[in-house]
């Protein structure tokens, strides 16, 4: 097995994983609902998980939802050397690169704004634009950071 076949692999596995835990709430974030304590008590205040950011005046939050389009699905590759993985679906989209996880809005169709925070403080790939083109998801970042990914195939 070759390493970009093995990165590859690694990347869409944990992806996967991310994107499940993400989009069904079991992750904390993407609007799954906090776990309620044993006996039914509702949580504190302090145990309920903020909210997603709100929109603000960034160019990046302008758009509509993004609804299914060309840039939906999960995409991986190699920046740097580095692997990233990009996941939209459903005006959500999640990134893993540089071992950070960040997560937050897609919004419009083409391109795609993302909009996003990292649980870390990660800041270089939380604001950027998405476009599906010959067969790729072409990333530009706001710090000028250029991800070029292909699609996702389970193995």
């Amino acid at each position: 097995m070759d390493a970009h076949r093995l990165v590859r692999t690694g990347v869409v596995a944990a992806v996967g994983a991310a994107v499940l835990l993400a989009l069904t709430g079991c992750g904390g974030g993407l609007g799954g609902a906090a776990p309620r304590p044993a006996g039914g008590a509702t949580p504190s205040p302090a145990a309920t998980p903020a909210a997603p950011p709100s929109p603000s005046s960034s160019p990046y939050a302008s758009a509509p939802p993004a609804a299914a389009g060309p840039a939906d699905g999960s995409w991986v590759g190699l920046t740097g050397g580095k692997p990233v993985s990009v996941t939209v679906k459903k005006g959500h989209a999640l990134v893993l690169a540089e071992a950070h996880v960040c997560q937050g809005t897609a919004r419009g169709t083409a391109p795609v704004a993302l909009t996003l925070t990292c649980d870390d403080g990660y800041t270089a790939r939380t604001e950027g634009t998405a476009s599906a083109e010959r067969g790729k998801l072409v990333v530009t970042w706001a710090d000028g950071t250029k991800d070029t990914l292909t699609k996702a195939t389970a193995s």
